[in-house]
């Protein structure tokens, strides 16, 4: 087989196999490779090629999503499979980590105080969250273990912000006991904050 390649647009190579258009990559990884024109190349070496290509292209769609904000290893292959094959999602983020771009125990961390600051989320949903985006058991144990928030006190925030005067009465009570819930939080926690609160006892 003879490969041979062309210029396209916004620094990009289009390159053929006997003549019929194959595939395109960047100027920049195109070079770096040293094919020349009309080079015979065999079945296994356009392979190899063709698996490098897919690999590049993932890396710079996992850079790419990167660049507006971090993710950790489990969603950033989820993603890049919409667009790539998975084998290839998984090198390039695994390539990604060793570059130090993905840090799944930063990440963890940086998405606990956001979901905890922002979301105003308990201890439980923050787990499940985490747990979703594939951070380690271990790694969400020692997390939980680490935050020193009164979950108490974080209740009686919401109650006096947030959910201010939606429980007057015992079915709006009740709908903001669900939603405490649903954000993350022990029902003792719960209902020792009404208390604090001074409202009606939930029992």
């Amino acid at each position: 087989m003879r490969l041979t390649y062309a210029p396209g647009k916004k620094n990009k190579i289009h390159i053929s196999i006997d003549g019929e258009y194959r595939f395109t990559v960047d100027v920049d990884f195109w070079f770096s490779q040293c094919i020349y024109q009309d080079t015979e190349i065999s079945e296994a070496e356009l392979t190899a090629l063709e698996d490098e290509v897919a690999t590049r292209r993932a890396f710079n769609k996992g850079m790419d999503f990167l660049s507006r904000r971090a993710h950790s290893k489990k969603e950033l292959v989820e993603k890049i499979s919409k667009t790539s094959e998975k084998k290839y999602a998984i090198i390039a983020v695994d390539m990604l980590e060793e570059r130090g771009y993905v840090d799944d125990a930063d990440f963890a961390a940086q998405y606990y105080d956001y979901l905890q600051r922002t979301k105003h989320f308990g201890k439980k949903r923050i787990a499940a969250e985490l747990s979703r985006k594939g951070i380690d058991r271990a790694l969400i144990a020692q997390l939980l273990e680490s935050d020193e928030a009164d979950p108490q006190a974080e209740i009686i925030a919401l109650l006096e912000g947030k959910f201010a005067g939606r429980f007057g009465d015992e079915k709006g009570k009740q709908r903001t006991v669900n939603a405490l819930l649903r954000l993350g939080y022990n029902y003792s926690d719960i209902r020792s904050a009404f208390y604090s609160c001074d409202e009606a006892s939930l029992e």
